[in-house]
């Protein structure tokens, strides 16, 4: 597939380039930054990139001319840093972008694109309770991917083949240097759900009484649902190998295997 990415700097975007190229994906990157992607990749791996393209990724003309000049397919757009409450995020912003550019490119074509968006954990349903986990936290530390949500559930999937990745907390064992090509996919070993949290436990802290409910999200996420970049890279590129994903048009959460899941 011919694929669109924004983020490429970004430390999941950075596994994203790697992950789509090993997964044979042509793949074109917009960056505002074009020094630091070149500083960030080894010319091995930069050789691989289809097309860099310098822009800002919250303007919707610049990549609806990056989609049509580079004949895109897919979209992976993990661009745009979580920040404190006191911020405005970008993420809201980039999605209603690309989001726009790419339905009017599927106009254009007679055909939706595909495309991937991420959020924050915080936009599934938390599990047993009927409400999503945003509901249990300050509307000004989830506004940024609640906004995002919105952005991107409102478009008909007749318009727009979307996910919606709900991210937690991610890290990486990776060594310094530049980023090389992968000589084959790392294969992921996640578990994945739509809507809600795959693998999700009752804990001893959501019995505590009157708080246990608002702690135990935060203490899942930083104890359970730690995920390392690469093998999320690895999902989102093994999913857009398949012409109709099953993921198309939900929030997904994804976590690793531990030995209870095995």
């Amino acid at each position: 597939m011919r694929v669109l990415l924004l983020g490429a700097t970004g430390n999941l975007g950075s596994r994203c380039l790697q992950a789509l190229i090993a997964h044979k994906h042509t793949v074109t990157v917009v960056v505002r930054n074009v020094p630091k992607l070149q500083s960030m990749m080894s010319p091995a791996l930069l050789e691989q990139i289809h097309a860099i393209v310098e822009g800002d990724a919250t303007d919707s003309a610049a990549l609806e001319k990056a989609i049509l000049d580079h004949d895109i397919e897919g979209i992976i757009d993990v661009a745009g840093n979580v920040v404190p409450p006191w911020q405005e995020s970008l993420m809201p912003k980039i999605a209603r972008a690309v989001t726009h550019a790419a339905v009017a490119v599927g106009k254009q074509r007679g055909k939706p694109l595909r495309a991937w968006i991420s959020s924050g954990m915080v936009i599934l349903e938390y599990p047993g309770t009927g409400y999503l986990f945003s509901d249990y936290m300050p509307k000004t530390g989830v506004n940024q991917h609640t906004g995002t949500r919105d952005v991107v559930e409102a478009i008909p999937l007749s318009k727009l083949k979307w996910s919606l990745y709900g991210s937690a907390w991610m890290y990486s064992n990776r060594k310094q240097g530049p980023f090389e090509p992968l000589d084959a996919p790392i294969p992921h070993d996640l578990l994945v759900k739509a809507t809600s949290p795959p693998g999700w436990e009752k804990t001893w802290v959501e019995r505590i009484p009157l708080i246990g409910v608002y702690l135990n999200p935060f203490y899942m996420v930083i104890v359970h649902y730690q995920t390392r970049y690469e093998a999320v890279a690895d999902f989102l590129g093994e999913d857009l190998e398949k012409e109709d994903s099953e993921w198309i048009g939900k929030k997904v959460g994804v976590k690793e295997k531990s030995k209870k899941d095995v």
